[in-house]
């Protein structure tokens, strides 16, 4: 045994030193110049990169099953905060704003603790989802749109004294039910499973939730303890969004984005059903 772990901590350190050894470039894409929104909103600033292509799969995903199942309310968690939940939630939306047949999409931010959405897209955080489930606020009051068509953002909100409560309100039932029926498609973005417990209290009420998993950060038994505290809450898992996956890109993709060298570390998304 004691080889076999010398041989996998070699492997890892190994890697470590070849990304680290790449070009200080953090992201193959072009970027949109006068704007508020994060250079890691990718589906923004360059949606035909090789990253806003995997949003796309992802979107095409979720497209198929509103199709088949009539789902259209989508939570976006993590077992445990950093891995690019918020981000995923923020680009997917996105990139289904961008699709051609122009459905209206709504982008909700659950995570009134902490919410991180109004940050990446540059919009103020208040009024949000916690005014209008607190009654200080009308739904319609706190829509934002970001300069994206078909995109409607509602923000988290002051935070509350109890958000844990709001969120399993039947106030929060009935928000999920009218924007189920006003937008073609709701993404919410939730807190982490692990250390709260908004996320297994807003997955029955939705059609559906993914998690979102970094590679090489979050351990495989914290990432089953979390879907189990999911299923327990009678939510529905439809699957997983890795993110931070180091993978060769061929040349003949990589022509077309960037004349650097032809390998690179991404962040990589893909739902696995």
């Amino acid at each position: 045994m004691g080889r076999i772990t010398d041989a996998l901590k070699k492997i890892k350190d190994e890697r470590l030193e070849r990304v680290q050894k790449k070009p200080g470039i953090e992201y193959v894409v072009r970027k949109v110049e006068n704007t508020k929104i994060d250079e890691h909103v990718v589906s923004f600033h360059d949606a035909s990169s090789p990253v806003g292509e995997q949003y796309k799969i992802i979107r095409t995903n979720l497209q198929a099953l509103a199709h088949t199942k009539n789902y259209k309310v989508f939570c976006l968690t993590s077992s445990i905060s950093g891995e690019g939940k918020s981000i995923t939630a923020i680009n997917l939306a996105i990139s289904m704003a961008h699709d051609l047949d122009g459905k209206s999409i709504l982008l909700v931010d659950a995570d009134i603790r902490k919410g991180k959405l109004s940050h990446y897209l540059g919009i103020n955080q208040s009024p949000g989802l916690s005014d209008i489930l607190k009654g200080t606020a009308e739904p319609d009051s706190t829509f934002v749109s970001p300069d994206i068509s078909n995109l409607t953002v509602i923000p988290a909100g002051k935070t509350p004294r109890n958000p844990s409560e709001l969120l399993g309100s039947k106030n929060m039932q009935a928000l999920v039910a009218s924007f189920k029926a006003r937008f073609d498609y709701v993404i919410i973005d939730t807190p982490p499973i692990m250390p709260l417990t908004d996320a297994c209290i807003l997955g029955p009420i939705v059609d559906g939730v993914i998690l979102v998993i970094q590679a090489g950060r979050a351990q495989r038994n914290i990432v089953q303890h979390a879907e189990s505290r999911l299923n327990q809450a009678h939510a529905k898992v439809l699957g997983y969004v890795m993110t931070n996956v180091e993978y060769h890109l061929p040349h003949y993709l990589y022509r077309y984005v960037h004349k650097y060298d032809s390998y690179y570390s991404h962040e990589y998304e893909a739902v696995k059903g």
